[in-house]
């Protein structure tokens, strides 16, 4: 909001110069060229499935709807960002899109973790005694949208006391 006075500021004590070279820009052109357009850039997209292995050969994991997962990244020394929360579908399955203040954090893989936060009590899946941060990994990368997964975060499921 603050860069965006400044440009306003910028437009209007300028506004003589940029009349001068022949042209008067609309004030979209103007935020257009500054970077502060409507279009997006690029976007980064995180994606993975939360499963509640049952620890029986027999039995297959079972996937975790409604259950919350969040993203972390180191964004420079000693300082990170705030968790990027998401929720699990019917399938188990998460999708985060990443606010654009994080799209160019360098060695993003090594930078961003991701792990489960609350888990739906009808699961009895386990998620704070695991250690159940998964880093992600570059799937796809096109024109400015790139694709990470976590790809599968099996919690241990809790035994049922007899």
């Amino acid at each position: 909001m603050r860069s965006l006075r400044c440009f306003l500021l910028f437009l209007f004590l300028f506004q003589g110069a940029f009349a001068a070279a022949g042209k008067i820009w609309s004030r979209t052109e103007m935020v257009e060229m500054a970077g502060y357009g409507e279009q997006k850039l690029s976007s980064v997209i995180i994606t993975g499935s939360l499963l509640c292995d049952t620890s029986r050969p027999h039995l297959p994991s079972i996937a975790i709807p409604g259950a919350t997962v969040a993203i972390k990244c180191h964004t420079g020394y000693k300082r990170r960002s705030k968790w990027i929360k998401a929720v699990t579908d019917d399938l188990g399955e998460f999708e985060i899109d990443l606010p654009s203040q994080l799209h160019a954090i360098p060695d993003m893989e090594n930078t961003c973790v991701v792990k489960p936060v609350h888990v739906p009590k009808l699961y009895r899946c386990n998620h704070r005694s695991t250690n159940a941060h998964k880093r992600i990994k570059l799937v796809s990368s096109n024109n400015g949208f790139r694709v990470y997964t976590s790809g599968k975060i099996k919690l241990q499921g809790q035994s049922s006391r007899s």
